[in-house]
């Protein structure tokens, strides 16, 4: 029996890619553990779909673009289509800290609101879409995903950074809104994931490895499926009593 027997989950930005596609290893977990899973990206994530399902998992691959309110509402009404309820929101969906570097007084008004469009207007839309199938049975858990970029500053990239901390003022805003309707809204952060294009930058620029493992009271790198285990108790009963929180995931290297 998994702890999320019976629930149905949608994942954003859930396909694989050439880092971390740290939403696909949350939607594997997700299923690993018995929920049905929608995987959403607005690139192909069939083949996420076809992995869960080799391990006897249930998922359905869903395209969104979450910019756009009417293909978000689309995404959570094929969720209720298939499954007929929505238990679990998890808004991984955003643009990397990976861009490119922009000094504050270079960066554009599109630069910034190409950004804010998925990263901030993409998880308030999924959340206004699913709240009214999580409030049919008084129960739902959102987990955002923040940054510890929003605790310790990024230089050169002032709309990731801010947008990070847009997504933890609205976990804490809509765990108090939220929370009479028995929906529980947390965020996870999490630092440097290591994944074959981090790694390759960090061969090529080992001083900066050092710096970062230094930073960690355990100095070791963070992988994508250290990521899980929070996500899997933030969406089970075992976290009922918690909302409105921010757990940071990092080896020890920013403590809140």
């Amino acid at each position: 029996m998994g702890r999320l027997d019976g629930r149905v989950a949608i994942v954003t930005g859930a396909a694989h890619g050439p880092r971390a596609a740290i939403g696909a290893v949350y939607a594997t977990a997700l299923a690993r553990e018995g929920a049905r899973v929608t995987v959403a990206d607005i690139k192909d994530c069939g083949d996420v779909v076809e992995e869960i399902q080799s391990r006897q998992g249930t998922a359905q691959a869903v395209a969104v673009d979450m910019r756009d309110e009417a293909s978000v509402a689309a995404m959570v009404a094929r969720t209720l289509e298939r499954w007929g309820r929505l238990d679990i929101l998890v808004n991984n969906a955003a643009v990397g800290s990976n861009i490119p570097p922009i000094p504050v007084t270079d960066m554009g008004v599109a630069q910034w609101d190409e950004l804010m469009a998925v990263n901030v207007r993409g998880p308030f839309l999924a959340i206004k879409a699913s709240v009214p199938a999580m409030r049919r049975h008084d129960y739902g858990k959102i987990v955002n995903v923040g940054s510890t970029t929003m605790v310790t500053g990024l230089p050169n990239r002032l709309h990731y950074v801010a947008a990070k901390g847009a997504i933890l003022a609205m976990t804490r805003a809509l765990a108090t809104e939220l929370g009479p309707y028995g929906i529980r809204v947390n965020t996870i952060s999490y630092g440097l994931v290591a994944n074959p294009v981090t790694e390759a930058e960090m061969a090529a620029h080992p001083e900066r490895r050092k710096a970062i493992l230094g930073e960690r009271a355990m100095e070791k790198d963070l992988f994508a499926a250290d990521l899980t285990g929070t996500l899997i108790h933030l969406c089970s009963p075992d976290s009922d009593a918690v909302t409105g929180q921010c757990l940071v995931i990092d080896n020890g290297a920013v403590y809140s």
